[in-house]
């Protein structure tokens, strides 16, 4: 087996990442979405619920005024609309509206229907690999962060 050194292997991974990055981005064109629009009907179709805009920011890892103004976008176009969650008026419930329904069914099912596609070009074993390996990397990459997040606690 080749050894990869650790600069071939972070750019190997990096280009992957915009990649899969890119071809989201190019999916959300082709449907006439932001890249965020596009996330946000996403995340209301995955979960197939109301979600408010705490959790759409913390699904999206986006701030909160990113979030805020593709809401505002897609409310404009109808697609969806707000509404006082139960018991805390303060928090805002995204719905998606009829017409938001047809066009995430028109874009966002349409790319999850190509995503089950391309993870069925894989054994089972490999997905389960894929999932494994990632977790993995993301543990060690959390607490390799943390402590240089907590270096910077201690000055």
């Amino acid at each position: 087996m080749e050894t990869l050194h650790f600069p071939e292997f972070l750019r190997a991974y990096n280009v992957l990442y915009k990649e899969t990055n890119a071809i989201y981005h190019q999916l959300a064109g082709y449907f006439g979405l932001s890249d965020t629009a596009f996330w946000l009907l996403y995340s209301l179709r995955e979960t197939d619920r109301p979600l408010n805009q705490a959790e759409l920011c913390s699904i999206l890892c986006a701030s909160k005024q990113t979030v805020n103004s593709a809401l505002k976008s897609l409310e404009g176009e109808g697609l969806i609309r707000l509404e006082s969650a139960p018991g805390d008026r303060r928090s805002k419930e995204v719905h998606l509206t009829e017409a938001g329904t047809a066009r995430a069914a028109a874009s966002v099912d349409r790319v999850l229907e190509i995503e089950e596609q391309a993870a069925l070009r894989l054994s089972p074993e490999e997905r389960l690999a894929i999932l494994a390996l990632e977790r993995r990397h993301l543990e060690a990459l959390r607490q390799e962060a943390e402590r240089l997040l907590s270096e910077h606690k201690e000055d």
